[in-house]
Formats: C-alpha cells, structure tokens, sequence
C-alpha cells in the first residue's frame, strides 16, 4: 500500500476560496476513486494562500477488479432468421473486445437481449492516477477564474508547479504546458529554488523546513501560540474571533504575531467602526482591556519572520492609521447632516430596475411596516413611522459608501449624535437583524416590525419578479430573509399572522408586479423554510409535513403543534390511530356537512360514535383553546375505538341516501376534530 501526494502549487489565492475548494477536492477525488475502482484509504485535503493539497492512505499496486453484465441489442436485431449475427451483434461484441461465441441471452419481459460478462479492473494505480488527477485539478471550483499565458484551461490563480508523488513513484502527468514533477517549494522570501520530496511522508517536514506550515491545523496551532505570546509581551488581550481567525489561517503560510497601535484619539469612533477597520479590512485582532474596553493596541500577522519586526510593525500601523484616519473624516462630515438629508439623497440610488429606488424600497418598507405595528408594538405607531422613513439614510453617507459593512450600524450612531431618541437610533441598526445565521435578533418591538418589514419586502419584490431561489443559487438571501422572518416569529409572544405579513408585503409592491399566484409561491417557500427550520429542531419530517398540512399562520402555535404531534408518534397506538383517522378521511373525500341527523342513527355503534364525538369536541376545543395540544390529541386519541367499532358494525356507503350521509357525515365530524392540528394521512411508520 502506498501514499498519494498531489500538490498544487500556484499565485497567491483569496483566503476565502481555499476551504471551500480543498472539500471539494476531496470529494471530487473519492468519487474519481470510486468511479476508477481505486481503493484507498483516508483522503485529506487542505490548503495555505499558494498550495493546495490532496493525500490518500492506502493506494494498492493495482486496481479492484470487478465482473459486471452488460446488456446489448434485443436478439431480434442481433441474430437473423438462419442464427448467424448480425451487424449490430458483431458490433457489441467487438466494442468490449470479445468474440461473437461469448455472447449470451436474457430473457426479459421485453423479450430476448444479448449480454456479456465484462471484467474490469486490474490495470495498475499509478496509471489510473496519471489518467484522473489532472481531471480532479480542472474540477477544483472557484467563485472566479482565470487564464494565464497561452493556457486555456481555467484556476483561481496561475498554477506554477505540480508535484505528484504516489509512495517513492514521481508520477508524470501533463496539464497544458505543465508537466508533473516531485518539486515543491517553500517560503517565497524564505527559501531558494526548488525542494525534492522523496515520498508523501517527507512533504509537510520538507516544506516546515523552508518556513511553510502547509496543513491548516498547524497553521491554527502557530496562530494560537503566537497571539498568546504576544498577549504575554504587551500585557494585553487580544479579542478572539473565529471568523478572524480562519482569514489569517488563511492568508499566512508562516504566521507571525506582531504587535501595534495606533493613536488614541481613534478611540473616539464607535466601537464597530474600530472592529470592522480592524478585523476586515485589516485582518487584525483587536485589543481589550481587563473592563472590556477596546485599546488602541492590536496582533496583527506577518507571513515572514527577521531579526528585526519593527519595521514590519510599522508598516501595519501605517496602513492602519491611514484607514483611521478616512473613516474619522467621514464619521466628522457625516455628523453635519441629519439623517433626514441623507434620506432625501436615496431617491438617487437604484434598487432594482422594476422595483425603482431606495427611496421607493424605504417607502414600501413603511407601508408594511404600519400595516403590521398594531400586532407587534400598538403603541408605538410615531417611533415606527419614523424609523422607516430614516432605517435607509445612512446608504447615502460617506462612511457607508467606504465601509458598507457598517450600514444601519451609523444610522444608529448618526441619529444618536443628532439626539434622536434611542429607542429610535437602536431600532435603525436592528431592522437588519438577524444579518446572518446565529445572528441576534432585535431586542426592541419596534426593531422586530421594521425588520419584518425589510425582509417581507424583499422577498415579495423579488418573487414578483419571478427572482426565485432554485437549488443552491440564491443571490438575493431570500431563504437567509425567510429564516430571520421564522425566527423573529417564532420568537414574539404577540401573535403575528404569516399570511397578514406576506399580504402586506405584495400589497406594497407596484400593482403591475402581482400575479394571481404570488402569495401561493411565496407561502409555499416559507413552508419548505419552516420544515428545514423544524426538522433542524430535531423534529421528524412526517410530523412537521403533517402539521404543516393543517395550517401555518400562527408560527409559535404550529411549532407547539408539531412537538405535540411528534411526542404523539412516539406511543404504541399512534400508528394504529393513524390508520383509522386515514380511512375516515379517505372515505369522506369531499363530503363537507357536519349536520347529524339523530333519527337516522340506526346501529348501536353509530349512537356511541356520535354521544363520543360530541364529548370530545367539547374537550378538545377547550384544549386547543389552551394551546394544549398534547392533550387534545391524547383526547382524540381514545374516540379511536368507537370509530374502529362504527367501520366493523356498518356500512358507511349504506344504499338509504339518508342513512349514507348520516354516517359520512359522522365521519366528517371524526376529521374535523383533528383538521386544525395535523394530517395524519401524511405520518410515515417504518
């Protein structure tokens, strides 16, 4: 057995493509394998800004082999009426290399086909290699691509060097005009020429010689140690954060932690402003004090290492101060408007073709808005008013048109410099809430309505435009809308109507955008949302289908529905429940009267049915009156013998037209009992 190593080797990539495309590597080369019959053992892969890299344990001599029977023409167009072959029998035979003697028969219920019994596999590893590695390289993905000299083929940046090692074996492959070799090479700055690697063992010991930790883990590893080195130095604490962390991993093949400041006087800008100059644009940690407090210290990280890094620490507090300064001279400029001179500037920017301007988006974000407040903050009808009219202001400063990250954020700072109420300014940065998954939500009511508002809006914009989302393209965020939209509902206490929300939204929208079925599509987009968000819950697809099925308006209610329903399923008698309430369902179709008619209840059976439904509907109303659906449905649950007893005393479909209806009417009273709280045809018993 032996070791695959397959190193490419290239310009600097963006940090934010390597993850994605050494998963993808690795799963483009297991099925490559597979496909190949290729055994082996664990494949990894993993990247650094100027390699990317696949290995795999366990690489036999050989391929598997494997006997498989392959279908040909139907006998009929193979052999003629004296039993000799015909062309196309020939022909299947001579495409798998066999003789027209070893064919054989099936018999189908199409009729007669010949077939063979084809061997593959054997050939030897290192060929099959040479064959798909370059095919795994060409399949790696990248959000953009690029050509470089007389190349055609396509990479996130120019690939410069391949090394393919398969145990001791360099196995020599062609890409274009780049030929496979076993040389890799280490740090730019560090190291000189060309390294060898004798074997897949050797690579990471080879290149951490020559100043390149190649796996990630290390990198993370060296990462960690140095922030905690530094933080030992300076007498200081770095603020952690995961997202940073990955960046750096990624953009360093040699990490080392330098620490800098910068002048005091930034201190003055908002927090937010300070992490975002930091942590994106600058890929820096930023520093805290023992209270919490942000410093003007921070760890920035160098991808090489000299005796002296003080001139590198000014390089990194330059560039900093340079950005500080910028964002000081907007946050200055900005503050000599108010927001509501801002917001007059939003009839200059375009949203999108057919939904006109920002200005138009703001005012259909207050038209929903005031549309919904009275069941989310009644009260407080004039704060949102005046957080839609302003919520968009701050896309026209100065400050956002440089940092665009920070918007609602300095609408929030602007509209408190300018004494706008707080409640107000805090509601302006939380109708983007929640921006991302895991996000918060607001924690004010009116910052919930305006951000209901937002989403609503563009997901009905954009619906109407027939923008909807398909597979794994979603370019405008709808389903991240959609899931804030869940949440924030199933959150508030208040109840807050789906279907009211949605209408709102089409309703602001440009008549000539609306069609007879928008709500229908964007309701039906919310329930694939709503199960993800369930099932996610630990919820069982069934019982979230089922629930579903009787109604969603009311979120919180549906979710109680579901978890009652679910603990439901998880008794013995449910499947047998199931199945009765199925039948009663299947059986009155489209019968839609409830009205029993007492004197046409002939049999025992029918009587004891109709005394059992009245007792439980009475119960079960006030139960699910109380929101107690466990119980409800524990209530519906005993009546499932009298309904089992009705179906083996009688004949539902009674030749008496009287008698008939009667009883699918009693039926109809059976379903209508449960009608509002799930669908049972849709529970699946294993």
């Amino acid at each position: 057995m032996n070791k695959l190593l397959l190193e490419i080797r290239t310009e600097e990539i963006p940090a934010s493509y390597i993850p994605r495309a050494a998963k993808r590597l690795k799963e483009t080369a297991l099925k490559k394998f597979q496909a190949s019959l290729l055994p082996h053992g664990e494949i990894e892969a993993y990247g650094s800004p100027r390699r990317i890299v696949l290995t795999a344990d366990g690489i036999p001599a050989e391929q598997k082999r494997e006997t498989k029977k392959v279908s040909g023409p139907p006998v009929r167009a193979a052999v003629d009426k004296d039993g000799n072959p015909t062309k196309a029998g020939l022909g299947f035979a001579k495409k798998f290399g066999k003789d027209f003697s070893e064919v054989k028969t099936k018999s189908t219920p199409k009729g007669d086909y010949l077939y063979l019994m084809i061997e593959e596999g054997g050939g030897k590893s290192e060929d099959i290699l040479k064959k798909i590695l370059p095919q795994i390289i060409e399949e790696i993905p990248f959000p953009k691509t690029m050509r470089w000299g007389g190349n055609s083929k396509r990479f996130a940046r120019p690939i410069r060097s391949i090394l393919a090692k398969l145990g001791d074996k360099t196995l020599s492959f062609s890409l274009e005009s780049l030929e496979s070799g076993d040389k890799t090479y280490g740090h730019r700055f560090l190291s000189d020429g060309s390294l060898p690697v004798a074997n897949p063992d050797a690579y990471l010991k080879t290149l951490k010689e020559n100043f390149v930790y190649a796996n990630p883990k290390e990198r993370e590893k060296i990462i960690a140690e140095e922030l905690e080195r530094v933080e030992k130095e300076e007498n200081f604490k770095a603020i952690i954060d995961d997202e940073l962390l990955d960046m750096v991993c990624y953009i360093t093949e040699y990490p080392v932690g330098v620490a800098g400041r910068f002048d005091k006087k930034y201190l003055a800008l908002p927090r937010e402003v300070l992490m975002t100059v930091l942590k994106y644009h600058q890929k820096y940690f930023a520093v805290e004090d023992a209270n919490g407090n942000i410093t003007n210290g921070f760890i920035a990280f160098s991808n090489i290492k000299c005796g002296d890094m003080s001139n590198i620490k000014k390089g990194f507090e330059r560039v900093l101060s340079a950005r500080l300064s910028d964002a000081q001279f907007f946050f200055d400029n900005d503050r000599k408007r108010k927001l509501a001179q801002f917001a007059e500037k939003l009839s200059g920017i375009t949203y999108q073709k057919k939904l006109g301007t920002m200005a138009d988006r703001s005012k259909r974000v207050e038209h929903i808005a005031l549309n919904i407040f009275k069941n989310i903050c009644p009260d407080k009808k004039d704060a949102v008013e005046t957080v839609a009219k302003l919520c968009k202001a701050d896309l026209t400063t100065s400050m956002i048109y440089e940092f665009p990250e920070l918007q609602g954020v300095m609408g929030r700072e602007y509209a408190k410099a300018e004494g706008i109420d707080n409640e107000v300014a805090t509601a302006i940065d939380e109708h983007y809430m929640p921006r991302f998954s895991g996000d918060a939500l607001p924690s004010s009511d009116v910052g919930a309505c305006l951000a209901l508002a937002d989403k609503i809006e563009t997901i009905a914009g954009f619906f109407a435009l027939g923008k909807i989302p398909t597979g794994s393209e979603d370019p405008f965020s709808l389903r991240r809308h959609a899931l804030g939209i869940i949440r924030m509902l199933l959150k508030k206490t208040k109840e807050v109507s789906l279907s009211a929300l949605i209408d709102a939204g089409i309703k602001s929208l440009p008549s000539q955008l609306c069609h007879n079925n928008l709500k229908s599509e964007i309701l039906a987009f919310f329930a694939g949302r709503i199960k993800a968000d369930f099932t996610a819950k630990g919820i069982p697809y069934d019982v979230v289908d089922s629930v579903l099925s009787a109604g969603f308006d009311n979120l919180p209610d549906t979710l109680k529905r579901a978890e009652a329903l679910a603990e439901m399923k998880k008794e013995e008698y449910s499947e047998n429940l199931s199945t009765t309430f199925k039948r009663a369902t299947q059986i009155i179709k489209e019968h839609g009267s409830t009205d029993i008619n007492e004197s046409a209840l002939v049999e025992e059976v029918e009587k004891k049915l109709f005394e059992s439904i009245k007792a439980c509907e009475e119960k079960v109303l006030e139960l699910i009156k109380e929101k107690d659906y466990s119980e409800a449905l524990k209530e519906i649950a005993a009546i499932r013998s009298d309904v089992d007893a009705f179906f083996d005393g009688v004949m539902v479909m009674a030749d008496d037209d009287t008698i008939r209806t009667n009883r699918l009417s009693l039926l109809r009273r059976v379903t209508k009992l449960f009608e509002g709280l799930a669908n049972f045809s849709k529970l699946v018993f294993s």
